[in-house]
């Protein structure tokens, strides 16, 4: 290795050197009006995309509602958020302790303001329904979607615990259909509870 020729190496370097120096004084024309047309395109592309995956929802929803004053929130919107509503008269619910990974709480009428949901995922009124319950209390879910009906965009989701549950479940759908009602169907208390969270993402 101590007798290699280093002038091969010298020569190498000055060959570099020179095609460098000679690149370096030729001018390209054809390439100026590619950068030129290039700057061009970069300019378009750095202004704001709006497609189905970027529809700058916050602008939107900024102009759509006024901002309303700490203290003052209505109960409409307070279901806008992340965080699940629960109605302080499904305590004790089984749903309740599948509710992993999503911020919930629960809300309560107060003053004037009535609340007729169970649940309310981003402003959608949800109504939860075990068939046990309903076999033994039909008269139930009709007084509960009775004040939503006005409302509209609402869900039932029905936890199907009971055997030979077909004819209760055929009528239960045809009030879902008559009184604007989404009707989701669980087999257990965990699966209704994937429900909630998979709405409030």
């Amino acid at each position: 290795m101590n007798n290699a020729d280093t002038t091969s190496f010298q020569s190498v370097l000055s060959g570099v050197r020179k095609l460098q120096d000679k690149n370096a004084s030729i001018s390209y024309p054809s390439n100026a009006s590619n950068s030129a047309e290039s700057k061009g395109k970069r300019e378009i592309q750095t202004g704001n995309v709006i497609n189905s995956f970027n529809q700058q929802k916050d602008h939107l929803n900024r102009q759509l509602s006024p901002e309303v004053p700490r203290g003052k929130r209505r109960i409409d919107s307070l279901g806008s958020g992340k965080t699940i509503l629960v109605s302080s008269s499904q305590k004790g619910n089984p749903l309740l302790n599948c509710l992993t990974n999503t911020n919930w709480r629960y809300v309560s009428s107060s003053g004037g303001t009535k609340i007729y949901y169970d649940y309310n995922v981003k402003g959608r009124n949800v109504v939860f329904l075990s068939l046990k319950y309903h076999k033994l209390h039909p008269e139930y879910i009709a007084k509960k979607m009775q004040p939503l009906i006005k409302k509209g965009n609402n869900i039932l989701i029905c936890v199907v615990d009971i055997e030979r549950s077909e004819d209760i479940l055929k009528d239960l759908n045809k009030d879902c259909m008559f009184n604007d009602f989404v009707m989701l169907l669980a087999f257990n208390f965990e699966q209704a509870a994937k429900y909630l969270m998979f709405m409030n993402k």
